[in-house]
């Protein structure tokens, strides 16, 4: 399909960065962007509109093709009601999303597909929690529900571990989602993110990518959504042949036993355990920050590749990959993952052009990008290395400014393939 109309729904650093590429396509013919960030009106016209309301607005203005970037709209139901419409949507329906929206539904997926994973317990309460911690000793602790990356934690001591559970389920620190928790054994080992693109029964692998998921320099300071990645991360043929056969395609098996409408991303956060591999948590889309570090690297028509996908196409070829690496490097607002404030002018934008700049939480006004979020911009250096690439981003960087800006110092550093 020629002279396409597209919306995409978000309005982060991921969804700026498939922005970018999809309006690289030749099959576009316009860009609409819900809600929308300060980048994302530089590539397309970004209008207002709540969820709830996208299916009607895509029918209104004749939208063709609706990618969903993040997670929440998609397990809130959002593909199905659009494609009820007939609007082709990249992105899984209600049902497959729950391998994001709850812990417990992936974690007894896992355990019936025979998907290698740590062993856990599912607590209703916090004494059965408390109890089940002091029997058995320290788990990881991760609330069932969307949590904006704030939903796991790997507690230090036992009163670490009770606040941690207080906060969940006690308090309501993150309302419904903290009611039940996935109390899970600690894995060691090296941890990555995989992609694909599928259809429900044929798959893409997209390169593989390594985020940062702690606030400060040498993985110190609270989880955040994510302060930095690179990629590709190398990985031997005897690790990808076990991701591939024990995972992905156990995985691809379960969803159609299941019958599960799946046309979209998998996400499979893993650790390598000794050189097999296990799986820590799915999402049902691209990560944020993997996405604007992996972006830059296809050669493809990524537009083209996610319609297929939509309609159940999926090409059975591989998709081009250029011979680079990227580093991603996270600028983000003072107090961030905490309170930050807000409406910071951002300076030094105009000087980039060594890196690409994707978006997130900034606004556009009267010409001029002030700070709207948490995460504020991404830097991504290309190269033929990661430390060239590495290299760029950091001076990038350095020419950027608004008001209580803190980002990472080590991301990219001493990254090692996977053999």
């Amino acid at each position: 399909m020629r002279d396409m109309k597209v919306l995409i729904v978000g309005s982060g650093g991921r969804e700026d960065a498939i922005a970018y590429k999809v309006k690289q396509s030749q099959l576009l013919s316009k860009l609409y962007c819900i809600p929308g960030n300060g980048g994302m009106a530089m590539k397309g016209e970004v209008i207002e509109g709540r969820v709830n309301d996208i299916p009607q607005i895509a029918k209104d203005l004749g939208i063709e093709f609706i990618i969903v970037g993040p997670e929440a709209p998609l397990v809130e139901g959002l593909a199905d009601k659009c494609r009820k419409y007939n609007i082709p949507v990249f992105g899984p329906d209600a049902k497959g999303a729950q391998l994001e929206g709850s812990k417990v539904f992936a974690k007894n997926f896992m355990k019936k597909n025979n998907i290698p994973t740590a062993e856990f317990y599912v607590a209703s309460s916090y004494d059965e929690a408390i109890n089940y911690i002091e029997r058995y000793g320290l788990k990881a602790i991760k609330a069932d529900g969307l949590a904006g990356g704030k939903g796991v934690v790997i507690p230090q001591d036992l009163e670490s571990a009770k606040d941690t559970l207080y906060r969940f389920m006690i308090e309501k620190r993150l309302g419904t989602s903290g009611e039940r928790v996935v109390l899970e054994d600690i894995l060691v080992g090296r941890e990555i993110s995989c992609f694909i693109v599928t259809d429900g029964k044929d798959y893409i692998l997209l390169p593989s990518a390594q985020d940062y998921k702690r606030a400060y320099d040498g993985n110190k300071g609270p989880n955040t959504g994510g302060m930095g990645s690179v990629a590709p991360i190398a990985i031997s043929s005897e690790i990808e042949s076990k991701i591939r056969e024990r995972i992905i395609e156990r995985t691809l098996e379960g969803l159609e036993r299941e019958r599960i409408d799946y046309r979209g991303i998998i996400y499979f956060g893993l650790m390598l355990v000794n050189r097999d591999p296990y799986v820590l948590e799915y999402n049902v889309r691209l990560g944020d920050p993997e996405t604007q570090a992996i972006i830059p690297l296809i050669e493809d028509d990524l537009l083209e590749l996610f319609y297929e996908t939509a309609v159940s196409r999926l090409p059975k070829v591989d998709i081009k990959i250029k011979p680079m690496y990227s580093c991603c490097v996270v600028l983000a607002s003072g107090g961030y993952p905490e309170y930050y404030e807000i409406g910071k002018e951002i300076f030094g934008l105009e000087d980039i052009s060594e890196c690409i700049v994707f978006h997130a939480g900034t606004r556009m006004i009267e010409g001029k990008f002030y700070t709207a979020g948490g995460r504020v911009l991404n830097i991504v250096g290309i190269g033929e290395s990661l430390e060239s690439a590495r290299k760029k981003a950091y001076k990038c960087v350095s020419k950027i400014k608004f008001e209580n800006m803190f980002y990472r110092r080590d991301i990219g550093e001493g990254v090692k393939d996977i053999d």
